[in-house]
């Protein structure tokens, strides 16, 4: 018999008594932009805190740097207490003013109506989309405090994915990779002890990329029709991509040790990007593998996390 612990809730403000001077900065630290990240299931590169717009400034704006797509911004609007109209409107005016293509609302609790109308916004404005995320504070028996977000509203990812198929008439190949995406992330969703969050949209392409606490650095999971193999890697893209590509070669024995089977170093000398990655046959195509090929990526990118997470970090 296991003797299960008590969770406390404990005060937001216990840990960061003012909004402004305490749970501001933190979330734009490098914690708390991860913490952020995996919530959202993107890569947040942090721009600037108290950044102006007009006669007002936004919290938090940053980038989102691990999206398929042009670059976009993020407005981030906190508020420690309960949400009102006032909070609504800033994050409005303030994603107006930069241009956001992400609005993510942080509050101590949110009210129906204000969760409707983020719902309502999901629902309405197809090219921006719209987070409200509760924070909170817990202790579990006499354990030191922890923090984790909770998720009230978010865009609804699969009939946004599902309308893009339609309206830019991709083919059966792209529909069918958004079906394997989103059955990959339902089956990450049932297991227990993740190291990864597939919390990121899926897409009818090829690729779906998973956070990996960095800018610069991706946790990738593809499929190859014409080659029939799937594969995950680590992809370095910035300035500094092969250093830290020899870096991390120089470390190769370690790695692979550590995940127990060999992978293919790839420097590409003639690009700018580099890529550490391991791959096996078999077809999204062919429904007999299907399923096989969701538990082996899904293995694979809890292991590629596991062991080279804190390595990339200490790059």
């Amino acid at each position: 018999m296991f003797n299960l612990e008590k969770i406390h809730h404990l005060s937001i403000r216990d840990i960061w008594p003012d909004e402004a001077r305490n749970f501001t900065p933190w979330l734009a630290s490098k914690s708390g932009l991860e913490e952020l990240s995996e919530e959202l299931g993107v890569e947040l590169e942090l721009i600037e805190v108290e950044c102006r717009s007009g006669a007002f400034k936004a919290d938090i704006v940053a980038k989102i740097s691990n999206l398929d797509e042009e670059e976009h911004l993020v407005i981030i609007e906190n508020q420690l207490d309960s949400t009102d109209h006032d909070h609504l409107g800033k994050l409005i005016t303030y994603a107006s003013g930069h241009n956001a293509g992400t609005c993510v609302w942080i509050a101590g609790t949110f009210t129906d109506e204000h969760r409707q109308a983020i719902d309502w916004l999901n629902e309405h404005m197809s090219d921006i989309r719209f987070f409200a995320l509760e924070v909170e504070v817990i202790r579990i028996g006499e354990s030191n405090p922890a923090m984790r977000f909770k998720t009230i509203s978010s865009p609804n990812q699969w009939s946004k994915a599902v309308r893009a198929i339609h309206d830019k008439d991709y083919s059966n190949m792209k529909l069918d990779q958004l079906n394997f995406w989103e059955e990959l992330r339902k089956y990450s969703e049932n297991q227990i002890g993740d190291t990864i969050r597939l919390g990121r949209t899926p897409r009818a392409q090829h690729w779906f990329n998973i956070a990996i606490g960095r800018s610069g650095f991706r946790l990738t999971l593809n499929v190859n029709s014409v080659l029939e193999r799937v594969g995950c890697e680590i992809f370095m893209h910035d300035e500094n991509a092969k250093t830290y590509f020899d870096k991390l070669l120089g470390q190769k024995e370690q790695i692979e040790g550590q995940l127990g089977y060999p992978l293919e170093w790839q420097r590409l000398d003639e690009k700018k990007g580099t890529r550490i990655a391991v791959y096996r046959s078999g077809s999204i195509e062919k429904e007999e593998e299907r399923q096989e090929l969701i538990e082996w990526l899904h293995q694979k990118a809890n292991e590629f996390h596991r062991v080279f997470y804190n390595r990339i970090q200490q790059l």
